[in-house]
């Protein structure tokens, strides 16, 4: 079974490597461009949104090493497809969040009625005995897909941070899912296929030919993580359902932060501003990148606590609690923030050197609002 996953990392690691080169050549003339201005992006130059078909195509070079797919594996694929295509349809067309939304439904339909993965038990959250959805299983689930994806996909504002988070979360499940499934092949081919992305995206490589998940690869690695989750915490003996929200802490507070504030003001959901916890934490550091290893480095210390209450064996209630907690003071300073930085501008008016407000904009550290 090792070697399957040996075979398949680097199948993956190869293929998406090639795409990608080939992508990045095509992208202009195919239109999956992100180009200045649009959507009020910040970068300065064009720069290819097709780093989502190179991931997909590296995780299907992966599938080719284990056995055949089982039916579920090949709905939950079919799902991830509709989203990649709809995903790069809207990064050359620009279809619009309901589009976005119904193919997320969708992928959703297809994971639970064609897969069968759905969440039936929530685990001993309440510390009353176990949480069972019985008739709510089905819709419940949906939610929890198009959330998570949605999540992925705002969490997508600066450079790294959403192949970062994902790497993490998909690492982790790794260690709860049968290394032999076709699912467990599919998720070490992700995260071989997000390394040549990274490196791109990060401008870390010599060539230095910059490129962007764009949509189809934000929903992506949304959606191969929520299911990793539900198969892992409905497994027996396998994660807790509770685990799961440490394991992508990051990405559900800040859209659930951000969403509830665009609602209270009246807002869509869906409408783009520059509120997320990224954009703040490169107003206040002046460098993005510093805001990713800020946020990385978060993610990780949230991921190692719910997976250390996991291993020694933490009452799931406990968790959940100081899991609302976190939720609770992450709130607590978002709320107080805007005020805090307005007073820490006027002090750097009156002082000898002037606070820059503006968002570093060299290089494309910091992208578009969502």
């Amino acid at each position: 079974m090792l070697i399957n996953l040996f075979i398949s990392l680097a199948l993956a690691l190869a293929v998406s490597t090639l795409v990608l080169a080939a992508l990045v050549r095509l992208a202009p003339r195919a239109g999956l461009m992100d180009h200045p201005g649009e959507r009020r992006r910040l970068h300065r130059e064009s720069v290819p949104r097709v780093g989502g078909l190179a991931i997909f195509a590296g995780l299907l070079a992966s599938l080719g090493v284990g056995p055949s797919l089982t039916a579920a594996e090949g709905y939950g694929l079919a799902g991830a497809a509709l989203l990649v295509l709809v995903g790069a349809l809207d990064d050359r067309y620009q279809l619009g969040p309901r589009v976005r939304l119904l193919a997320q439904v969708g992928a959703g339909l297809l994971l639970t009625l064609g897969g069968g993965v759905v969440i039936t038990d929530l685990g001993d959250l309440l510390g009353n005995g176990p949480l069972v959805l019985g008739a709510w299983a089905v819709p419940f689930t949906l939610v929890a897909v198009v959330g998570l994806v949605n999540a992925f996909n705002m969490v997508d504002g600066i450079d790294g941070l959403a192949g970062g988070i994902a790497l993490l979360a998909l690492g982790s499940l790794l260690l709860f899912l049968p290394p032999g499934s076709g699912l467990a092949l599919g998720l070490v081919g992700a995260m071989a296929a997000l390394v040549p992305f990274l490196v791109c995206n990060l401008d870390l490589g010599p060539a230095r030919s910059k490129v962007f998940l764009g949509d189809a690869g934000s929903m992506l690695l949304g959606y191969l993580i929520v299911w990793g989750l539900i198969v892992a915490s409905q497994a027996p003996g396998g994660l807790a359902p509770v685990t799961a929200l440490w394991l992508v802490a990051i990405p559900l507070m800040d859209t659930l932060a951000v969403m509830g504030r665009r609602l209270r003001q009246g807002r869509h959901p869906f409408s783009a501003d520059r509120g997320h916890l990224h954009h703040y934490l490169a107003r206040l550091l002046h460098s993005p990148r510093g805001a990713l290893l800020l946020l990385l480095a978060l993610a990780s210390l949230l991921a190692g606590m719910g997976l250390a209450g996991q291993v020694w064996g933490w009452p799931e209630a406990l968790r959940f609690y100081l899991a609302l907690a976190c939720f609770g003071g992450y709130l607590a300073v978002l709320n107080r923030w805007p005020a805090w930085h307005r007073r820490r501008l006027k002090r750097g008016r009156e002082g000898a050197a002037p606070t820059v407000a503006a968002l570093p904009t060299a290089g494309g550290g910091v992208r578009g609002v969502k």
